[in-house]
């Protein structure tokens, strides 16, 4: 079952019963996933659970910090909202939530020009990547900072 991070519970898409349930190279890592966006956000919540990861998701920014606040993730995916990037604020209040533990902060849009990758970057954000997200490039991120 994954949790919606309010204790709610559903069923996992991928046929998985328990989050990290991938034997035995779970990563046992929390990864905070930000759309308001229904699909996208289910097939970003799959996508990480598939690469053997804790997804937690959030309809909502006030959700997200919401859940942060209560427990800090290890990774966010949160989608800054382009063009009205009402997102890009979220880095620094993230930041302060998780305190001295590290926290991978990746913004999400569909928007890909050379400026949206500056605000986000600006703004705190460790990465900015274009939907859709591949497998392979977020595996290879959440490998490399969550190992």
């Amino acid at each position: 079952m994954k949790s919606d991070g309010y204790g709610a519970q559903g069923t996992v898409a991928n046929g998985r019963d328990e989050p990290g349930e991938t034997g035995e190279h779970a990563h046992h890592k929390r990864v905070l996933v930000a759309d308001a966006d229904d699909a996208a956000r289910r097939m970003l919540v799959n996508l990480v659970e598939s690469l053997g990861y804790e997804a937690i998701a959030a309809r909502s920014l006030d959700e997200a910090l919401e859940i942060a606040r209560r427990s800090p993730p290890s990774a966010a995916l949160i989608d800054i909202g382009a063009p009205l990037l009402e997102g890009l604020p979220m880095a620094r209040r993230m930041r302060q939530f998780a305190g001295q533990s590290s926290l991978l902060l990746i913004a999400l849009t569909g928007w890909g020009q050379p400026q949206y990758r500056d605000m986000a970057l600006a703004a705190g954000y460790d990465v900015h990547l274009v939907k859709p997200v591949g497998v392979d490039q977020l595996g290879f991120l959440l490998s490399m900072t969550l190992a």
